[in-house]
């Protein structure tokens, strides 16, 4: 009977590849989370991984309603995510969930379950693997970044300067999963 119990208490981790749609060459991250996870959370841990800066409404949409933070601050009868779990909406390998940032700029992630792996109590969400920095906010979408892309590379461009002063210091084939997970673990503690 104790093992049973211990069965059924065990944490499931899942690997999920998180890809951020429009982008080329793809941006993306593999990321472990506990199956429990809620969607608040997960966004939490979706903002950190893709280096996004929580500057922007979000929500996650599957074939259930749309999992919002906009319900606490509209009155509308969205799913709360503060107590919906992401093992609740995805449970099966091969399965998806979208999450969307910034209504504006209109940044789709799709969260795909690659595998249910055994987890213990001392689990840390962590990112396994990843390809290519982050889009700055507010540059305009998909389209607004391959442009800002173009303009990053081509020194002829004539908004090349204009594209090199605004973004400073960004290399967009830069990632780290080791840096990613330093600012997931500051998060978390």
């Amino acid at each position: 009977m104790q093992s049973l119990e211990r069965a059924q208490t065990r944490l499931e981790v899942y690997a999920i590849k998180v890809t951020l749609l429009g982008t080329r060459p793809p941006v993306w991250r593999r990321i472990l989370v506990p199956r429990d996870i809620t969607l608040r959370n997960l966004h939490r841990t979706l903002q950190t991984v893709m280096g996004w800066t929580n500057a922007h409404l979000h929500q996650f949409v599957c074939h259930r309603p749309r999992l919002s933070d906009l319900g606490s601050r509209v009155g509308s009868k969205i799913t709360d995510e503060n107590r919906t779990k992401f093992g609740e909406l995805i449970g099966t390998v091969g399965a998806r969930l979208l999450y969307e940032y910034d209504f504006g700029d209109g940044w789709q992630h799709e969260l795909l379950l690659e595998e249910v792996l055994p987890g213990d109590e001392a689990f840390q969400q962590t990112c396994v693997a990843g390809k290519r920095c982050c889009p700055p906010e507010d540059c305009g979408g998909p389209q607004g970044f391959a442009e800002l892309l173009q303009a990053l590379q081509d020194a002829n461009h004539p908004s090349h300067d204009e594209a090199c002063e605004w973004l400073g210091d960004f290399v967009p084939e830069s990632f780290s999963a080791d840096e990613v997970n330093r600012r997931l673990c500051r998060r978390t503690h």
